[in-house]
């Protein structure tokens, strides 16, 4: 539960984060994009993680149907990606004064399907699909080699890849975002042996474990929240949170994923997952099984705000001046049609299908 709850949560942080309405007390809450880690490497980690907690007991003994059973996620992840960017594309075209036009590929059509297919080339607010895909594809073998006890050249494969070819344009952006995922994989598997190690220690010691950690992230987050977005916004008479700012960001370069970003999102989670774990029935309860249902459904939920968030973008850009509190409730706007939507999937479904079956039968003579 904790996995899919955590999930829910970055999938709010990435909404908030990707919404033009902004800065909204959401944002102050989240950090929006501008933390030297974001909800956005979470949410990989955590796809990793369940892969490899979901299948890798599984894949030994059943390993054709595992291999299958991943590779046909990927086909749809595949699918996905390159209809929204085909779709959002053709959409855009249709209307040349928009600004978000100006973002449309500019290169030659043909590079621009070459690119497309190949997941090198998203367009939208669906670009995470595009990644997710490419690291299904390869997932099954990553899952086989753990669960034979060769977790090691999981790890060195994807170190090496990271290392050499994170900063290499052909590559970008799987060779930098593929450690967070395959590393969650390994991470997936062996997270019932780790917790159970962890319960097997002092409770004294398990305590001091988890003050520590989640002290050390509290207050690394809020330095952030100050570094990062206070100092910009309100110490820049002489420039120096700027200069702060901007001196720092280079070690947290999330384009490249650089080591820096890696250990802090590390910490950050770590904190956020001991919580999440040991409150799991509380936060559920209190949420009303909301953040449950979003992480449980986040391709539903992915690909929804993507639409949506386009359309605001074509249509509904914010207005100049705009308060925070105004910024909070078009945001919040969002977020409840987003529950709403997922809430009633199964019915929305079906309501398509049905309207599908009845067109069908108009047509026959």
């Amino acid at each position: 539960m904790a996995l899919d709850l955590l999930r829910g949560t970055f999938l709010i942080e990435i909404i908030v984060a990707h919404i033009a309405w902004r800065p909204s007390f959401y944002t102050y809450i989240s950090g929006g994009n501008q933390l030297p880690a974001s909800a956005a490497e979470g949410f990989f980690a955590i796809s990793g993680i369940i892969v490899g907690y979901l299948y890798g007991p599984r894949v030994l003994k059943e390993t054709k149907k595992v291999f299958t059973k991943i590779w046909k996620r990927a086909a749809l992840l595949w699918f996905l990606a390159t209809f929204f960017t085909l779709f959002y594309t053709a959409w855009a075209t249709l209307d040349p004064a928009n600004p978000v036009y100006q973002t449309i590929y500019g290169r030659e059509s043909w590079k621009f399907l070459i690119d497309t297919f190949t997941l090198r080339h998203a367009f939208g607010w669906a670009d995470f699909l595009n990644r997710y895909a490419m690291f299904m594809l390869f997932a099954p073998f990553a899952v086989w080699l753990v669960a034979k006890g060769r977790a090691w050249v999981v790890v060195i494969a994807s170190f090496v890849v990271w290392f050499f070819l994170r900063e290499v344009d052909r590559f970008l952006p799987f060779s930098a975002w593929q450690i967070i995922f395959f590393y969650g994989i390994i991470l997936g598997y062996y997270l019932p042996n780790i917790e159970s190690w962890f319960h097997k220690l002092k409770m004294k010691l398990q305590r001091n474990i988890v003050v520590v950690v989640c002290s050390v992230a509290v207050t690394s987050y809020i330095l952030s929240v100050f570094v990062f977005i206070v100092a910009p916004h309100y110490f820049t008479i002489d420039g120096s949170g700027m200069l702060l700012r901007d001196s720092l960001a280079p070690y947290f370069n999330k384009h490249y994923v650089a080591p820096a970003r890696i250990g802090i999102g590390i910490l950050w989670f770590t904190c956020l997952y001991i919580l999440y774990r040991r409150y799991e029935k509380q936060i559920s309860k209190y949420t009303r099984g909301a953040l449950e249902l979003l992480g449980r459904q986040s391709l539903f939920v992915f690909s929804l705000h993507a639409l949506i968030l386009f359309v605001i973008d074509l249509y509904l850009p914010p207005i100049p001046g705009m308060a925070v509190w105004q910024n909070t409730l078009v945001t919040t706007a969002v977020l409840l049609i987003i529950y709403i939507a997922t809430y009633n999937r199964a019915s929305i479904i079906e309501y398509f299908r049905a309207l599908y079956r009845n067109q069908q039968n108009n047509n026959r003579p």
